[in-house]
């Protein structure tokens, strides 16, 4: 049975997530999961992305981005292509690396938004490898708090929609983390 062809709309806003094949935890050696995070920053910059929220965790990413008018599809084939060639040439592994097609939702209301973002920079307490996001490496949760991190995010894009100055929607963006914790049990 043939694919769905991919819906792209230059210059929308996607929620991007994709498993590592037979749950594998690839990302957890620091030298994969700093190639993923070059991999990524080169993507973003040769096609134009701009990255609001990343997590990698050790057998799967998340992504929040705005694409420009380079397709999805091709980014992201270069992106996931290039992830696969390299750990396959370290490793000297036949086969894929990914379990599936990469998965994209388009976000359509500001709401949804502040929610996945939140969701993406929770996923290392939610699996409980860290008690609070800010401790966690591999993800943009620091940079959105205006702290030293990969530089993969424009935090002032970013944060636009948790408020109008800087300030306040840093205040308000950890509210939303304090709040998406205290739902889920995790606040102490």
């Amino acid at each position: 049975m043939p694919r769905h062809p991919r819906l792209f709309v230059p210059g929308a806003i996607y929620h991007v997530y994709c498993r590592v094949a037979r749950g594998e935890f690839v990302f957890d050696d620091d030298f994969e999961a700093t190639e993923f995070v070059e991999l990524l920053r080169k993507v973003r910059d040769l096609d134009g992305w701009t990255v609001f929220a990343w997590c990698l965790m050790g057998n799967h990413y998340h992504l929040v981005l705005r694409t420009r008018e380079v397709d999805l599809w091709r980014s992201m084939a270069r992106f996931q292509g290039r992830v696969a060639r390299g750990y396959n040439r370290r490793h000297r592994y036949l086969g894929r690396l990914w379990q599936s097609r990469y998965r994209a939702r388009v976000i359509d209301s500001n709401d949804y938004y502040r929610k996945v973002v939140t969701y993406v920079h929770l996923n290392p307490v939610r699996a409980g490898l860290v008690a609070d996001p800010y401790t966690y490496r591999w993800s943009g949760h620091r940079e959105l708090l205006g702290r030293k991190g990969t530089k993969l995010v424009d935090a002032d894009d970013a944060l636009l929609v948790f408020g109008e100055t800087t300030r306040t929607a840093r205040r308000r963006y950890m509210s939303s983390v304090r709040g998406a914790l205290e739902e889920d049990g995790l606040e102490d």
